[in-house]
C-alpha cells in the first residue's frame, strides 16, 4: 500500500502559511516572533440577510477585494477602534 500524500490536499490552499501577512510584515533586519505568528486559519460560519451580504460583497468589489478579505479588513478596523 502506497503512503498518502498530504503534500497535494486541495483543502491546504486554506492554511496560511508561515510566512507574515502583508500588513503584518516584519521590518528589516528583525525577525518575527514565533508566538504571534499565526499559522493556521479559523472558519466561520455566518449567517446575513441578504441585503446586507450584498451590500458587503459591492464594496468589496469596489475596493479590488475578495468579500472575505474584506470582512477581514472591516473586522480589523472595528475591533483597533476599541
Amino acid at each position: 500500500m502506497n503512503k498518502k500524500n498530504f503534500r497535494e490536499n486541495p483543502a491546504l490552499q486554506f492554511v496560511t502559511t508561515d510566512v507574515p501577512h502583508e500588513e503584518t510584515e516584519v521590518p528589516q533586519g528583525f525577525r518575527p516572533n514565533p508566538e504571534f505568528v499565526e499559522k493556521k486559519t479559523k472558519r466561520v460560519q455566518i449567517v446575513m440577510q441578504p441585503s446586507l451580504y450584498e451590500k458587503a460583497k459591492k464594496q468589496a468589489e469596489k475596493e479590488g477585494l475578495s468579500f472575505n478579505a474584506y470582512l477581514h479588513k472591516v473586522l480589523e478596523e472595528v475591533l483597533q477602534e476599541e
